[in-house]
């Protein structure tokens, strides 16, 4: 098992995550009787497999328990599909969410059956470990690259998965480090600014001697004969 194959934030998300997974099958809230005069009484537990609903509790459960394996697999040499950082720092934030609202909202006592429902040790054990791994998954999304003013741009948010609003390949993004390219020097700028093709022929053609005219050569003869 190669651990460098992930990040800090990773490693903290995938603690988090399986804390989180073990903490969906404690008991989140347990309803007790009391019977009559204190007799007769007893108790039930409910957790997030039970019937607090799938929103509040299992979808988180089962959303972490993927992204463990998106993490952890590739220590293992497996090859598996990549999320971007993201990903997993809004699964987090938003397991974070709703269980801490179902902490907030609670479960409604029976008081004339002599019931009352209380929460327990595995909710504010799943709130914890979300809350963990969200600040697991903003590390990741630094170490990425990422900085806390991309979250307000819905244009680089989309970047992160392959997203595309402008159509065509994307424009590779140079980094703040990088740089500027240096401009053409002056004469080079001008020489390919003013550059003309050549006229069909080329300059040699200019260059070539006037062909001769019919009959001078038949005349240089005639004339030497009438000198002598």
């Amino acid at each position: 098992m190669d651990l460098s194959k992930i990040s800090k934030g990773g490693q903290i998300w995938a603690g988090a995550g399986i804390v989180f997974f073990i903490a969906s099958f404690l008991p989140w809230y347990t309803a007790e009787y009391k019977g009559v005069s204190g007799i007769g009484g007893a108790s039930v537990d409910a957790n997030a497999w039970g019937d607090l609903g799938f929103l509040w509790g299992s979808l988180w459960a089962l959303l972490f328990l993927a992204g463990i394996a998106l993490l952890v697999l590739p220590a293992f040499g497996v090859a598996v599909p990549k999320l971007p950082a993201v990903a997993y720092m809004a699964v987090a934030g938003l397991a974070t969410v709703f269980t801490l609202l179902k902490l907030l909202i609670g479960e409604d006592d029976a008081p004339e059956f002599g019931i009352t429902v209380d929460a327990s040790l595995g909710l504010y054990l799943a709130i914890v470990a979300a809350a963990a791994a969200a600040f697991g998954g903003f590390m990741m999304f630094k170490e990425s690259g990422g900085e806390l003013n991309d979250l307000k741009d819905m244009n680089k948010l989309k970047g992160q998965f392959g997203g595309n609003t402008g159509g065509g390949t994307p424009r590779p993004r140079r980094s703040r480090h990088e740089p500027a390219p240096a401009p053409a020097p002056d004469g080079l700028r001008q020489a390919t600014t003013t550059h003309r093709a050549p006229p069909p022929g080329g300059a040699l053609s200019r260059l070539q001697p006037p062909a001769a005219v019919p009959g001078t050569l038949r005349a240089q003869p005639m004339n030497a004969r009438n000198r002598t």
